[in-house]
């Protein structure tokens, strides 16, 4: 018999998990993605596939954070339907992931890769160009206080905001 984790629990394993990929593996999208699925039994693999070239600013352009991205991904993952027909139920996962893009920007004060780095490290980098990798790696990348932190950050915000999310679903039912 296992013993069930209280909410804060679960959201700092989900935290410390989402930061240990990142630190280890790269890949803010897949990272942040693969601790909500593993931690919140959501999606498949395909998904985790799926989120891959989402990471660093979307395929390295510095653009739309991938660990963000990770975090849209799961709550679509909870609030879309599987049918492209039913419209109804498109506006209301816009709306969610509306509410959690904007968490994110509160938090960290961007939802841009190039502006986080610019905020972690004094400057952003070129994540395409071996040369700035190596150096944003140099300034400190994938040390726990870079970019693990943001993933992990948004990882635990994508996992508090699905949790309030089933919690209103559950009051509902």
């Amino acid at each position: 018999m296992t013993q069930e984790l209280s909410k804060e629990e679960l959201l700092d394993k989900i935290e410390r998990t989402a930061q240990k990929y990142e630190e280890k593996y790269y890949g803010c999208a897949r990272c942040t993605l693969l601790a909500l699925q593993e931690n919140l039994n959501l999606g498949d693999d395909l998904t985790f596939q799926a989120s891959t070239p989402l990471s660093a600013g979307i395929a390295w352009r510095g653009e739309t954070c991938g660990a963000l991205l990770g975090g849209l991904l799961a709550i679509g993952l909870v609030t879309a339907s599987k049918k492209i027909e039913d419209e109804p139920a498109f506006f209301d996962p816009m709306a969610e992931g509306f509410r959690l893009f904007r968490r994110f920007e509160k938090a960290l004060g961007s939802s841009l890769c190039r502006d986080i780095q610019k905020a972690k490290f004094g400057r952003s980098f070129n994540l395409a160009d071996p040369k700035e990798f190596e150096e944003f790696e140099n300034a400190g990348g994938h040390a726990a206080d870079g970019c693990p932190q943001v993933v992990g950050k948004a990882a635990r915000l994508a996992a508090e905001f699905i949790m309030e999310l089933r919690e209103k679903q559950a009051i509902k039912d």
